[in-house]
């Protein structure tokens, strides 16, 4: 099938299942009644890459390469730039293919010119297309994205995963643009994450199970059976936020990603120690059913209510949350323990 055709049907899929969030339940804040703030110091900002940022937010890789992925861009690039977050496109290599489509990627620079936009292609690109999606779009970082078990479902899709991790070590040292590598919904565990920073990449968006299932998506579109089990394939996000963490050792570079439409779950993403928090199901599904400006709407009311938590805490920046207390129970907890996952540079997390 086509490469348009099935993004196509990726959006059409995914508005009909219904929104989901990772399960943070886990991870508790403790309330601080006496925080010795006020709300109008409590600030935002942050920065990655070298460069600030008002917030911790930013639209994640979504689609491109025909018409309807080209308005569901223009919409979510005239929202990021009204909320002043960066934006990542969805991959790229259709537009490498058939240039004739660039325009549904392209749109997003037109629309949002000044943004910090990051381009994406899959980990089978080489370093010469790398530098193509880079230029295309002007980027300020190029995501690899990684979708095996999608991949497994398709009945067009690889069969072949040898030589990833050469391919991403090869574009980060190609590209002069720091690379990310981005799991698509089943979360990114220690050992690989360990793979990823040694092969040159400045970030790892771990990309958890608890949002869009791109594995049922795939089931739905080809009509071929799979077990609930099956399909519930991957590493919880908080658990694989966790995991990475772990992995980077406190440089910077952790982004989570999987169901984080919730501003306790990205309070509590970035208490844990991420530096950004991507969102993309939810956005797609706000566009599409209710217009741009009800997702700007939404990304405001999570800024402010990440504000609150915040205060609530006692904590004005973001650099100040990741020092609050956290009392980690349950299968997270667990899950912790027999990894024998430790953050040094989080002294304050109880498990």
């Amino acid at each position: 099938m086509p490469r348009s055709n099935r993004k196509d049907e990726h959006i059409k899929i995914r508005l009909k299942q219904r929104s989901s969030l990772a399960d943070f339940s886990d991870i508790h804040f403790i309330h601080n009644c006496l925080p010795e703030r006020d709300l109008d110091e409590v600030t935002l900002e942050t920065s990655l890459f070298g460069k600030g940022l008002r917030s911790p937010l930013f639209i994640n890789a979504l689609t491109g390469g025909t018409p309807l992925a080209k308005r569901v861009n223009a919409a979510l690039a005239g929202a990021a730039r009204e909320c002043g977050l960066p934006m990542a496109l969805g991959s790229q290599m259709a537009a490498l293919e058939n240039p004739r489509v660039e325009d549904t990627f392209k749109i997003v620079r037109d629309i949002y010119p000044d943004g910090l936009l990051w381009a994406n292609l899959g980990s089978y690109a080489s370093p010469e297309q790398a530098r193509r999606a880079i230029e295309m779009i002007d980027a300020a970082a190029l995501q690899i994205h990684l979708n095996t078990p999608q991949e497994l479902i398709m009945k067009e899709g690889d069969r072949c995963f040898r030589g990833a991790r050469q391919r991403i070590a090869a574009i980060a040292a190609a590209v002069s643009k720091p690379v990310i590598v981005k799991e698509t919904g089943c979360g990114i565990a220690r050992e690989q994450a360990l793979e990823f920073f040694g092969a040159g990449a400045a970030a790892v968006d771990l990309g958890g199970r608890g949002g869009t299932n791109f594995l049922e998506i795939e089931s739905r579109r080809s009509r071929r059976r799979f077990s609930r089990e099956f399909l519930s394939w991957g590493l919880p996000t908080a658990i694989s936020l966790l995991e990475v963490l772990d992995a980077a050792a406190g440089r910077e570079g952790v982004i989570a990603g999987g169901g984080m439409f919730s501003s306790m779950n990205i309070a509590k993403a970035l208490a844990l120690g991420a530096d950004a928090v991507g969102l993309a199901g939810e956005p797609l599904f706000l566009i599409l059913r209710r217009g741009r400006r009800a997702l700007i709407k939404a990304i405001k009311k999570l800024e402010r209510e990440l504000r609150l938590i915040m205060l609530l805490t006692g904590s004005a920046t973001l650099k100040e949350l990741r020092r609050t207390p956290l009392v980690i129970t349950g299968f997270t907890g667990a899950w912790m323990k027999k990894r024998a996952i430790t953050l040094p540079e989080r002294p304050h997390l109880f498990t």
